[in-house]
Parts: C-alpha cells; structure tokens; sequence
C-alpha cells in the first residue's frame, strides 16, 4: 500500500472575491496549478490585470503535500502579506494551487497587524468560498452480476455513496471506484448480497477528483 499516490485537496477552477475594510479594497484570486511555470503565468496574468492596484501579493503551493512553496509581499510591510497568505493555504493544506490577493489602498493605514489579519482572511474567504476538489486514489473493481441482483447492490453502492458506472448486456458489469483501505470489507458485503455469484475483478489504481468541501478557521 505504500506505493499508493497521496490524497490532496486543489480549487476546482478560477475564483474570485472581495474584501473591503477602512476603504482599502481586497481583492483575492486563486486557482489551479500544476507547476511553479503554471503559478508565475497565473500571478503575473493578474498582476497585468490589476496593473493598478497598490499591491498585488502573491502565494502558491504545489505538490501533494506543498512541497513547493513560495510568497511575495510585493511592497508591503515585510511579513504582513505573502507569509499570512502561504500560512493560510498551509493551514488548509489545499495544493496545487496560486493566489493573488490585489490591494487598492484606501487611505487609511492598517498597520502590521490589520495587514495580516486582512490578507489571511482574503485568502481564507476565497480558499472557503471556492470550488475545490479531492483528488484521491481509488481502487477500479470490475464487478459482474446478474440482473436479479442489481437492485440491491446498486442501493448498497449508493449508500455508501461509491461512484460507479454500469453495461448492461447478457449480464450486468460495474466499474466501481473504492477507496483502497476499504476493498476487502466492499467485497465481502457485495459477495454476501449476491450469495457468492459474482465476478470480482480488480483493476489499476487512478486518481480521481471528486467534490469536497470544509471551512477554514479565522483567527
């Protein structure tokens, strides 16, 4: 099992939001990336689009467990701006993912600590509110009944809310996607509710992206 890829949580496409305090406009954009090339293209397409803002600080973290990580203040304060925003991404260990936070100034300073919080929380409202995806690893497992069985291994499949696909044909044959760790105790329940007459077939591991959803903690 060791040679199993790691599970990790990505944004799901581009997405946008805004945040306003003492009349300084934050403006956070994040969105997929797959490498350090992908992350330079993306911050610097945004930085042209928001050319004139006061700042435009950046971060990103790649790698199934963020092993490449980079942030740039862009002006501001040492510290008060692409440190927050990587701290954040790190503390949801969300990846392959950049985020440009645009700053317009409004006129009336935040100092350091107004800073930090503001940029964390542009970056936790986008990271919060966007789409996001798990991409995981799954077991393939070719599974092949007769039709007087469907009913039920469907409603079992369904509880336990495991993608599949179906053929019908002379006979019926699922693709069923399972979490590896739970393969043996699935073909025991599907071995039961067919009273053995089954054929059960595992295939390759692949990844797989499937909906996920949380709430990040704010300070």
């Amino acid at each position: 099992m060791s040679d199993i890829p790691h599970s990790y949580i990505t944004i799901a496409n581009e997405f946008r939001t805004e945040y306003i305090i003492e009349k300084s406009r934050f403006i956070a954009t994040i969105a997929p990336v797959s490498t350090e090339e992908e992350a330079q293209a993306f911050m610097q397409r945004i930085s042209k689009e928001f050319w004139d803002a006061t700042h435009n600080c950046t971060a990103y973290a790649i790698g199934p467990r963020q092993e490449q990580q980079r942030s740039s203040d862009n002006g501001e304060p040492s510290g008060t701006a692409g440190k927050p925003m990587l701290e954040v991404l790190k503390k949801t260990t969300i990846t392959n993912v950049a985020v440009v936070v645009t700053r317009y100034f409004g006129g009336i300073k935040l100092g350091a600590g107004g800073l930090i919080r503001a940029y964390s929380h542009s970056v936790a409202k986008a990271v919060q509110e966007g789409p996001k995806l798990l991409i995981a690893p799954r077991q393939i497992v070719s599974l092949t009944i007769d039709y007087s069985y469907f009913g039920s291994v469907e409603r079992q499949l369904q509880t336990l809310e495991l993608p599949y696909q179906s053929t019908f044909t002379d006979t019926i044959s699922l693709e069923i996607y399972v979490e590896p760790s739970f393969v043996s105790e699935l073909e025991t329940t599907i071995t039961n509710l067919t009273g053995g007459n089954l054929l059960w077939e595992l295939q390759d591991i692949r990844m797989v992206e499937l909906p996920y959803s949380f709430s990040t903690a704010e300070e």
